[in-house]
């Protein structure tokens, strides 16, 4: 089987940076094993995806695109109104695919495997927040970006998708070919802080 390949594998050998009082208080780091299933749907069909989707991952699906959802699968994001995400580990996911796509006809929608066309990134750490308010137009007051919401937002004229995983912890998915644009930003951003790097910095959507 082929490996895929770290679109952010220069920038993670350059290893992290002390901050401007010698301390460390941010991590970057690349999540990897997982996988990323697209689900969409026309206007005309959406309802029939949302009848059988829950059933086929075992629980109610996302309302908004600011709700997530744990599955049995892995975890839901609607990232449009007739689009959701499931992201779940690289391990069964060619047989989470086979099931949609028994039960999701083509005339009804379409099942994506879109595990190469992102690079999924993690800051964390008691600064991750300062970091991130530097260049992402949203309110990251923890009463209002709660654990486990997600926004479609942008960064450095880059569009991402952030999610709060943690208290402390943020992932944003981009696409493969800018991701190590958003990275560069990142830890420019958190220079003032100091950071650690994190080849692989384990996945936590499924939890």
């Amino acid at each position: 089987m082929l490996e895929r390949q770290s679109s952010l594998a220069s920038a993670l050998a350059k290893g992290g940076r002390d901050g401007t009082d010698g301390k460390r208080r941010c991590g970057l780091g690349e999540i990897r094993g997982w996988s990323l299933l697209q689900v969409a749907g026309f206007p005309a069909t959406i309802a029939e995806i949302e009848r059988v989707l829950p059933a086929l991952v075992g629980a109610a699906l996302p309302r908004t695109v600011s709700e997530t959802v744990a599955t049995s699968v892995g975890r839901i994001f609607r990232t449009g109104p007739e689009q959701f995400w499931i992201v779940g580990p690289a391990a069964g996911a060619d047989a989470v695919e086979a099931r949609l796509r028994q039960a999701i006809p083509p005339a009804v929608g379409a099942v994506t495997p879109s595990s190469h066309s992102r690079a999924r990134i993690v800051i964390d750490g008691e600064r991750a927040r300062d970091v991130l308010r530097k260049g992402i137009p949203l309110d990251f007051d923890s009463d209002v970006f709660r654990i486990d919401q997600a926004a479609m937002s942008g960064l450095h004229h880059t569009p991402i998708l952030i999610h709060r995983s943690g208290a402390d912890r943020y992932e944003l998915w981009a696409m493969r070919s800018f991701a190590l644009s958003v990275w560069e930003w990142l830890a420019d951003a958190a220079l003032e802080f100091g950071y650690d790097v994190a080849a692989d910095a384990g996945d936590t959507s499924h939890r």
